[in-house]
């Protein structure tokens, strides 16, 4: 007998049906015929275990290999669907409400000195408005009246997480003295993490019509990480075809995450390789910025499988896969410098290159989005101490021809001496 692969298989006591029972593929095998990766559209597939539900055969698991996507096989879900719709549903309700059942009796009572202290002690106390379940309720309802008042589901997710975590350290939301008691202790928290929940409790309390005087607390607006470029385009070297994509038109046109994951093909012009950001976030600005040839070719190679170009169900599950990646890429590289890098690092480091490339706060207000000047002269500071002083490339322009191909180049008119030549300049 040869113990090569498939002799080895033979010998074992299970065989191959033992060998496939827990329903995942072997590192190197295909996946063979499966669905698509309803996120990146990748075949690339791995079996990934079983699921059983309560009705039918177990639900084939898959993992896509590009971008570390989980999901169920559409048709033995499907097929979970039909045998549950089969089987006959019987809805349990209670009899009486709990309010209403009683829970104290006491037959044959030879003594009754003691009954009513007795029954007093022996009494389940009612719920009350502060109770658990009460307080999660309300936050449902303020969340759904954040949704009727056309709320971006970003605000709406982010207040519910926050309210939730105010119920879980034992804050009763409808008695703000419980607030006021317990947010001083709250030592795990930084100022800028309380002041965020201050701002969604205090919309809680409005929409519920109660006053109360909340403690302030002021943002500390730290300096943030400016990674060499070297390292922007080393991590994204490591990334998947589709993470990559969305990281490079990060650090090319400085937008936020969840503007990114808004942009539409339609929004892609390929003629005058620009991209349109028209779904700002936080009040900005709508802009259009140029793209390099690079990223073109990385956004036309992606698959049109949405009306989005990168779709991803939400911020936080493409924040999830980005950063399973870059530990990947740590690893791989050896470079521990990588774990500073987040989504939000390639809008900081590209305000600071506009900075230090142009000199206006202007200029990077306008690549930013925002409204005004308030947040910008931050990249003033952060250019200076990332980029440095590294001088000026001097060029002479003694004609019209010569003065037009500088401009081309990026360089800067500076003056016009009395011989009449025009002196250039631009950052080296």
């Amino acid at each position: 007998m040869t113990w090569g692969k498939v002799g080895f298989q033979d010998a074992s006591i299970f065989g191959e049906v033992g060998s496939k029972s827990t329903g995942k593929s072997d590192t190197q095998e295909s996946a063979g015929s499966n669905p698509l990766c309803p996120q990146c559209g990748s075949q690339k597939l791995y079996r990934d275990g079983l699921r059983y539900p309560m009705f039918g055969d177990p639900i084939q698991r898959w993992l896509c290999r590009d971008c570390e996507f989980r999901f169920s096989d559409p048709q033995d879900i499907e097929r979970a669907r039909r045998m549950l719709e089969s089987v006959e549903k019987v809805e349990r309700q209670s009899l009486k409400r709990e309010g209403d059942i009683v829970t104290i009796s006491q037959i044959c009572v030879t003594e009754t000195k003691n009954l009513a202290a007795e029954q007093k002690q022996m009494e389940v106390p009612r719920r009350s408005e502060g109770d658990i379940q009460s307080l999660h309720g309300a936050i449902v309802d303020f969340l759904w009246q954040l949704k009727k008042e056309n709320k971006t589901d970003v605000v709406i997710d982010n207040y519910g997480y926050m309210l939730h975590q105010l119920v879980d350290i034992g804050i009763d939301l409808f008695n703000p003295e419980t607030f006021l008691e317990k947010m001083p202790k709250q030592t795990q928290w930084t100022n800028t993490r309380k002041y965020s929940l201050t701002k969604a409790y205090r919309s809680f309390l409005n929409h519920n019509n109660l006053q109360a005087k909340l403690t302030k607390y002021k943002p500390e607006r730290k300096l943030p990480y400016i990674p060499p470029e070297e390292h922007l385009d080393q991590l994204i070297a490591c990334l998947s075809q589709m993470m990559a994509a969305l990281v490079q038109t990060l650090k090319e046109t400085a937008a936020r995450p969840i503007e990114a994951l808004r942009i539409e093909w339609d929004d892609l012009d390929i003629a005058n390789k620009k991209l349109r950001i028209n779904h700002p976030a936080k009040g900005s600005n709508s802009r259009i910025r140029p793209i390099s040839e690079r990223l073109l070719n990385m956004l036309l190679s992606l698959p049109r499988s949405s009306k989005q170009v990168f779709p991803y169900k939400s911020p936080q599950s493409a924040g999830r896969s980005f950063r399973k990646m870059r530990r990947r890429a740590i690893k791989k590289l050896g470079n521990p410098e990588l774990r500073k890098i987040f989504f939000y690092t390639c809008r900081y480091w590209r305000a600071t290159y506009e900075q230090h490339k142009t000199q206006n706060p202007a200029a990077v207000m306008l690549l930013l989005g925002h409204t005004s000047l308030k947040y910008v002269l931050l990249y003033a500071q952060l250019s200076e101490a990332c980029f440095g002083d590294k001088g000026y490339t001097c060029k002479e322009a003694f004609n019209r021809q010569d003065a037009v191909k500088l401009i081309e180049l990026g360089f800067e008119y500076v003056l016009t001496d009395k011989e009449g030549v025009s002196l250039f300049r631009k950052i080296k």
